[in-house]
Order: C-alpha cells, then sequence, then structure tokens
C-alpha cells in the first residue's frame, strides 16, 4: 500500500473523523478525510483533514468557504456543483480548462515554472506542455481576469475589509494598464504591453488599417489578464508536503505576501517577472527569470530583503488599503544605507538617483512590434513579437520630470497598419511629475514617427520605449562608464537573438547613442540571414528592415562635461579619496 494511505489509513483507526469536527451533512470532509473512499474515486492524492488544512492555512475556514460547490450533496456531482476549480491554462486559444483532475499539482526546480499539472502519456505520469500557466480558482474561466464574484463569496466573506479595499486598489482595478485604451492614447501614449483590448474594440479598429480578428483579439486580452492578480496570488503560497512540517503543504497561506509571488510564484513568467525582467531588463530576481536566462539577481536577493521590505504597503502603513503597494521606494534606502544617503546628499553627485550608478547589465527587450500574426492559434492584428533578448552592458542616463538623472533602457518599437497619430515627435512622461506617488510612475517614451515605406503593414507608428529602471541593483558603475567621452556621449553597443514566430532564430544588433544632438537608435541590422516561416511578412516583426534610423529623438541627452579632467585622471578608481573629497557617498 502506499505509505501516504497508511498513514491515513492509520490516522483513521486511531481517531475517528467524528474527533475532528466533522458533521454528517458535509460530504466534503466525509470524502476528502476518507482515505479509503478516495481511493476508490482514484484521487487519493486529495486525501486531506480538516488538521490539514488549518495547520497549513492558518484559518479554520471549511472546504465549501473557500472552494465553493455543495457541501449538503449527497453524490460526487451533486458536492462538485458550483465548485471553484484550479484553472489550467491552455496554449490554444488562452482558454480556461477546468476539468476534474487526477493528479495533485507538482513541483520542480525552476524558480518561473517550479508549479505544475501532469498529464499522462503511454501510461506515464509527465508535464502537460499544453498549459501555459496556471491560475487559481478566484479568476474569471471566460476572460482570465479577477472574479470579483468568487472573492466576495470566498476570501470576501471572512475578510470584507480587506476585500473591499484590494477592489479599490490599483492592482484590483488594473488601474495603470486599463488607461492605455488605444495606440493613439493621448494621455498616456503608446506602451510595449499594448493596449487594454477590454471594452475598446471599436476605437482601436477606427484607427487600424486591417480588419481585426475578434477571436484574436478576445485572446489578446487574455493574453494580459494572467498577470492581473486576485486574493490568491499574493497570499496563497502552495508547496510540497513536508512530514516533519505540518504547516506546510498544498493549502499553505501566507499573511505577508512573498517576493516570489510578485513573479508569479512559480506558475510562469507573469505578474512582475513581465515588467521588470523583460520589459525593464533589469529584475529583481534574474536567474530564470530574466532574459536571456542567467542575468545576475539583485544585491538584495542575496541579503533575503523582500519586496515588501521596500515597497511599503499596509504591512507598514494600513492607510495605503489592502492591495495597495507604493511604486517609490526611495524612501526605504535610509533605512540601511543613511550614511551613504547622507553623504550621497551632499556629494558632486547628489543629482543622480542611486540606481543611476548600481544598475548594469540590462537585458530583456531590445526591441518589440506588434504586428499581424497569431496568438493561441487564432489570427489577430497584434501580434507582440517581443523575443529580441540581448544584454545592454550599462543602461542610458537622462533626466527626469524634477532634473534627477536616471537609468533607462531604450529601445524601439512599432505598431503596424496604423491610420493616424495625434502625437508630437519628442520625449514624454507617462504621468505628470505632480501626481502623488500611488499614481504615477517615473516612465519617459519618445514618438518618432507614422511612417510609410513598408512593403505591407503600412503605416507603422513608432517610438522609443523608456523606462526607468529601480532594480538588479548591485556593484556601481566604472567612473569611465558615464565620463570617458570629453562631451559627454552615451554609447551602447547591443547584441540580441530572435527567437519569436515569423522566422527561424537569428541573431542581430543596433547601438543606441545619447548626446548633445538627440537620442538614437542606429544601425539596426540582422547578423545573418533572416529565413521567413510560411504565412509571415518581414515587416510584421522585423520592421527596422526597411524603416532603418527612424527612431531618433533631438534634444539634449548627454552627461555633464567635466570641468577638471586632470583631478578626474588623477583619482578615477580610487574610492577612499573620492569619498574624501566628496564626488561619491562615503
Amino acid at each position: 500500500m502506499n505509505p501516504i494511505i497508511t498513514v491515513f489509513v492509520l490516522f483513521a483507526t486511531l481517531l475517528p473523523f467524528t474527533a475532528l469536527g466533522t458533521t454528517g451533512n458535509d460530504s466534503c470532509r466525509n470524502c476528502h478525510e476518507n482515505p479509503t473512499r478516495m481511493l476508490e474515486l482514484g484521487a487519493q492524492a486529495f486525501t486531506i483533514t480538516q488538521q490539514d488544512v488549518e495547520q497549513q492555512s492558518h484559518m479554520p475556514a471549511t472546504c465549501s468557504q473557500c472552494h465553493l460547490g455543495n457541501p449538503d450533496g449527497a453524490s460526487k456531482d451533486e458536492a462538485h456543483q458550483g465548485l471553484a476549480r484550479l484553472i489550467r491554462v491552455r496554449k490554444k486559444g488562452l482558454t480556461a480548462d477546468i476539468t476534474p483532475r487526477n493528479a495533485p499539482l507538482e513541483y520542480g526546480s525552476n524558480e518561473m515554472n517550479k508549479i505544475y499539472v501532469t498529464t499522462e502519456k503511454d501510461g506515464k505520469s509527465i508535464k502537460d506542455a499544453n498549459v501555459v500557466a496556471l491560475s487559481w480558482h478566484d479568476k474569471r474561466t471566460d476572460n482570465l481576469t479577477q472574479d470579483f464574484v468568487t472573492l466576495k463569496k470566498t476570501c470576501g466573506t471572512c475578510h470584507p475589509q480587506q476585500f473591499e479595499e484590494f477592489s479599490r486598489s490599483t492592482m484590483g482595478t488594473n488601474a495603470k494598464q486599463t488607461q492605455y485604451k488605444s495606440w493613439i492614447d493621448k494621455d498616456r501614449g503608446p506602451h510595449n504591453c499594448g493596449t487594454w483590448f477590454d471594452g475598446n474594440y471599436a476605437e482601436i479598429q477606427a484607427n487600424t488599417m486591417t480588419a481585426i480578428p475578434k477571436d484574436g483579439y478576445a485572446i489578446n486580452q487574455r493574453a494580459c489578464n494572467t498577470c492581473h492578480v486576485g486574493c490568491l496570488d499574493c497570499h496563497f503560497n502552495p508547496q510540497p508536503r513536508n512530514a516533519k512540517f505540518p504547516a506546510i503543504g498544498a493549502h499553505s497561506f501566507v499573511k505577508t505576501p512573498t517576493s516570489q509571488s510578485c513573479y508569479g510564484n512559480g506558475r510562469a513568467s507573469i505578474c512582475h517577472a513581465g515588467p521588470e525582467d523583460r520589459r525593464r531588463g533589469a529584475g529583481y530576481f534574474g536567474g530564470s527569470f530574466s532574459f536571456p536566462e542567467g542575468n545576475k539577481p539583485d544585491v538584495h536577493v542575496a541579503a533575503n530583503v523582500g519586496c515588501l521590505d521596500c515597497h511599503e504597503s499596509t504591512k507598514t502603513n494600513k492607510s495605503l488599503g489592502h492591495g495597495m503597494v507604493k511604486r517609490q521606494a526611495y524612501d526605504a534606502c535610509p533605512r540601511c544605507h543613511s550614511k551613504a544617503v547622507k553623504s550621497h546628499v551632499a556629494s558632486v553627485h547628489k543629482n543622480l538617483s542611486c540606481e543611476a550608478c548600481h544598475i548594469q547589465q540590462v537585458a530583456g527587450y531590445q526591441g518589440t512590434y506588434w504586428g499581424p500574426g497569431k496568438i493561441g492559434g487564432a489570427e489577430t492584428a497584434f501580434l507582440k513579437y517581443k523575443a529580441y533578448y540581448g544584454i545592454m552592458q550599462e543602461p542610458i542616463l537622462i533626466k527626469d520630470q524634477k532634473g534627477r538623472w536616471i537609468p533607462v533602457k531604450p529601445f524601439p518599437m512599432a505598431v503596424m497598419n496604423q491610420k493616424q497619430s495625434p502625437y508630437k515627435p519628442g520625449l514624454q512622461w507617462r504621468f505628470p511629475a505632480t501626481l502623488p506617488d500611488l499614481q504615477r510612475t517615473d516612465d519617459a517614451w519618445a514618438y518618432t514617427g507614422l511612417h510609410g515605406g513598408l512593403p505591407e503593414n503600412n503605416k507603422a507608428l513608432t517610438w522609443l520605449q523608456i523606462d526607468k529602471m529601480s532594480h538588479k541593483l548591485g556593484k556601481a558603475r566604472s567612473c569611465d562608464s558615464c565620463h570617458e567621452d570629453s562631451a559627454g556621449r552615451q554609447l551602447q553597443k547591443v547584441s540580441w537573438d530572435y527567437s519569436d514566430p515569423g522566422a527561424a532564430p537569428f541573431s542581430g544588433s543596433h547601438t543606441v547613442i545619447a548626446d548633445k544632438t538627440g537620442l538614437y537608435i542606429k544601425g539596426i541590422k540582422a547578423d545573418e540571414p533572416i529565413i521567413l516561416e510560411k504565412g509571415y511578412t518581414l515587416s510584421a516583426f522585423a520592421p527596422w528592415f526597411y524603416l532603418k534610423e527612424i527612431w531618433a529623438v533631438p534634444g539634449d541627452f548627454s552627461l555633464p562635461a567635466l570641468k577638471d579632467r586632470v583631478n578626474y585622471d588623477r583619482t578615477k578608481g580610487n574610492l577612499p579619496r573620492l569619498r574624501e573629497d566628496g564626488i561619491v557617498h562615503k
């Protein structure tokens, strides 16, 4: 007999179910606490007691309070009526699969995909390769976004205040991304993540030259929604069962969300893993989350400093409301680095943010283009061709709205088949500096034009994505990385590898230049022949092949010139001397 089953049988013999509080009409416990019955049903892996659940969840909730269903049902089908189930997001159509499972979750070693489901093949249990992500049962099955009806019936029953606060929070309302209602939104501009497709079909179609297939459009929105959170994404923390530690298991919960939960907690590269390690390219975890894989993590990972240790939330400030996390974390630096912060304010480099010096090797997207293709097996006008993955050795520094130098990774972007554009060329900011911290970001973008000249998919609305980077903090960059050029010119050569649909994998490169005349992406090229896949056009995913060097923004993007190069050459690299002279912080 299976040793797990043996344990349960022995437990049942020594301690009757009634001793655990089982009532005659609770069919959930009548079955799931009975290992013999679960074995008969072929679901012995789902044998669990109320005591197990309470030890792992730290909550007295019953099965039906969390999973709904019908605890008065006499049969399996009756008891499972209305049950809220784990959602397996299938590759084809990004559809929600909630069919009953015969096997529990499995746990691997890859942090990005450590939690997975299995399927049977040739009599063996293998990872289900047709599942691209997992969503918990507080998500809607039609579009994969938060299911507030289920949330209110489950978590909200015992935690009404937290539910109400979360439902109004930035994360609960998807408040940032929903503001991008089209590619030509005058207030926010076009964005790397695309538009908020839900409810904006007519507006987006009106400015799109080609017909937008409804099936692909719906899948576009589902792809967005896999990143947006419910209660369980933050507080549910399932793990392999550990006999030595009864509080660890499939029903483990945490009061304070783990840093891993901010990155999808092993269910896929979702949530903040996308905007941090892929889009910005300077993520907290790096490693298996980074593209290319293996980029170094933030120094705070090794120091066991978590997301909510720096980003203020209800953990330290109840007035924020549940689910609200303060994006700006600069107030946290003095708690651990008071001497450095105090001396930095008085140093020559006082107008530089901490990140400006302490972030290097920026990975992730080095180009992204939205063109026609297939998503989840359906035709779409807007497939995000994003796998131009590479590393910029040091970020470009620009001044933010308050005159502070911040690190950014400018990269070229375009969306195809656009009719017109309301934008004026130049650097722009997503959110004005006058907004409170909870309502803004420090991200910029730069419009570079509406261009023809493509053999198909005209016209291309083009811009530079210029997000501020805040993570992957580590050893400071060298003095020469900023000051070697006497004119303050910044130059970064970037190599990348393309691996998305449309063509066989190929390598390429470009150069980013920031000087007194402007900010430029120059010399975008493939370093080997591009072999197209059937049904794809080059202009859909590589408009740079035809548009060449149109990604240019006028303005002074140079770094300040040195006033005393002789003294600089004498003291650069001499850290004690630089600190003593007030050049850098102590």
